[in-house]
């Protein structure tokens, strides 16, 4: 039974969610009202920015078309797949570099290097060695999405207390033991943090590669209403992508805060 102290700080809690949730609401209507108002009063080129409400109906009409699944589905297959394989990508190499020093020491001036490397010069490489097709647009997606995973899981699993290990093996603890008890338990709330940015990253490569080249996806439209100035239903895609990139960061975040209940620092 819960302390009545515990009950008032529970009531507060909500309380102040409340008054975020409430806030965050009304910057949305303060941030539509300016995107609905701005055009119409000649402050903005309609050409520019159109209404939001010529967005919101380009958008309805859009999902209306009978060609729009096939292109969702090929860019958010692409999306998944990307975000699958970049994730288990980071996480096994993470996962050797952090409990093999040698290996880290020898490798891990080749990765950073790598990634200082602006991705998009890979698109038209990507684009000769596999093709128009959903190949190229995935590698490109893995190749965005792995390394902030890669780097959560090393800082994570090397910020694990020293302690915590000496205690595992005064218990007699196995190596293997010590790491799937301790260490990635400890690491597990930063490595999602990493897997959170990953796919957000994921959405990136896979519109970039169709940015370069393809016949079919969200990127080819959106590049396709551009050159038309279809300027409404290019906001109409840029709206659909922001909701798959948000839509899947809110689902790992609630997967986050379901099952790694032991975070410390987890927000209400």
């Amino acid at each position: 039974m819960k302390h009545p102290d515990q009950w008032t700080d529970t009531a507060k809690q909500r309380r102040h969610d409340w008054y975020f949730r409430l806030g965050t609401i009304g910057i949305g209507v303060v941030i539509l009202a300016l995107w609905e108002l701005l055009p119409l009063l000649g402050l903005v080129n309609p050409i520019i920015l159109p209404p939001f409400t010529k967005v919101a109906e380009a958008l309805y009409t859009l999902m209306q078309q009978p060609f729009f699944p096939g292109h969702l589905a090929v860019t958010f297959n692409e999306i998944m797949i990307g975000f699958v394989v970049g994730t288990l990508l980071g996480l096994g190499i993470g996962i050797a570099l952090a409990v093999w020093p040698a290996a880290k020491r020898l490798t891990y001036p080749f990765v950073v290097g790598f990634q200082a490397i602006p991705k998009i010069v890979f698109a038209p490489l990507f684009i000769a060695w596999f093709g128009f097709g959903q190949t190229s647009k995935i590698v490109m997606a893995v190749v965005i999405a792995f390394f902030p995973v890669l780097i959560n899981t090393m800082v994570g699993l090397e910020s694990v207390p020293s302690d915590a290990r000496k205690l595992m093996r005064s218990l007699k603890a196995t190596p293997l033991q010590i790491f799937w008890k301790v260490s990635f338990l400890h690491a597990l709330p930063i490595i999602f943090a990493g897997i959170q940015a990953a796919f957000t990253f994921a959405v990136i490569g896979a519109i970039v590669g169709e940015f370069v080249g393809a016949q079919e996806g969200l990127g080819y439209l959106l590049n396709l209403y551009n050159f038309q100035l279809r300027i409404d239903r290019a906001f109409a895609v840029i709206v659909i992508l922001a909701g798959i990139g948000a839509a899947g960061f809110f689902i790992l975040e609630w997967m986050d805060r379901k099952f790694i209940f032991w975070r410390e620092d987890r927000s209400h």
